[in-house]
């Protein structure tokens, strides 16, 4: 499997390519100088997570099993039983790191755009239209509003396989990480909802590289993926000609 794990490491730096440096390095060093404070909402539960520890606001609210945990969870546990401890607020991406009032999603659209793009006003803050070329389904847009942000690794994903005791600066890396992100028509989007590649998968065209993605992303962060995830990627390589 060490021949697929470099092959995806090449591919997801070769994502990157085209983003501004900048923007890449500023996201990265920007993780330890946030102030992470008390979140603006409760999760399901009716509660929080702050820092390295949970805090209980409702009646009836559960301590997670976040930070008790020792080891990689069982064969029978649920993942999804962490759904209610999730909580966008500790993974927000609707961020503007260089203080130039583009969030990471107008970041993306800039750069990822095929040909100059407009925006909604003066300031630059809003892309209005440009030219993207949509990876899961073959489809090119040209009107911003058409497009959104896809986490290929989901974040309630990543949240339930073990990202729910990460430190928030590695919850919002994640989140914004380019590697991690895809533009896609917002139906497609509706479609993978926080699917794994066992039960979505993008155009036949792309899952190659999909899968290659997924398992880049992972090792990064030291994710551990869900048996019939794994299993699913290891039989595409496989298709795809990676050993």
């Amino acid at each position: 499997m060490k021949t697929s794990v470099h092959t995806a490491e090449r591919h997801t730096t070769s994502l990157c390519a085209g983003l501004r440096p900048w923007f890449v390095l500023l996201l990265l060093s920007t993780m330890s100088s946030l102030t992470f404070g008390h979140p603006g909402q409760l999760d399901e539960n009716g509660g929080h997570y702050d820092g390295q520890s949970y805090h209980c606001h409702m009646p009836g609210c559960e301590e997670p099993d976040s930070f008790m945990r020792t080891g990689p969870d069982s064969f029978f546990f649920d993942p999804e039983s962490r759904d209610k401890f999730f909580n966008s607020v500790d993974w927000a991406y609707d961020l503007d790191f260089d203080g130039d009032c583009q969030v990471t999603r107008h970041e993306i659209l800039v750069v990822t755009s095929r040909s100059e793009v407009r925006f909604t006003n003066p300031r630059n803050c809003e892309v209005r239209t440009g030219e993207w070329f949509d990876e899961y389904t073959g489809e090119t847009f040209t009107v911003a509003a058409q497009i959104d942000l896809d986490h290929v690794i989901p974040l309630r994903y990543a949240h339930n396989q073990g990202g729910d005791a990460w430190p928030p600066e590695k919850k919002i890396a994640f989140a914004n990480d380019p590697a991690n992100l895809v533009l896609t028509e917002r139906g497609e989007l509706r479609k993978k909802g926080d699917r794994g590649p066992s039960r979505y998968l993008p155009r036949e065209e792309y899952r190659c590289d999909y899968a290659r993605q997924w398992l880049a992303i992972a090792e990064k962060y030291e994710l551990r993926l869900a048996n019939q995830d794994r299993n699913r990627i290891t039989v595409l390589l496989r298709d795809c000609g990676v050993d």
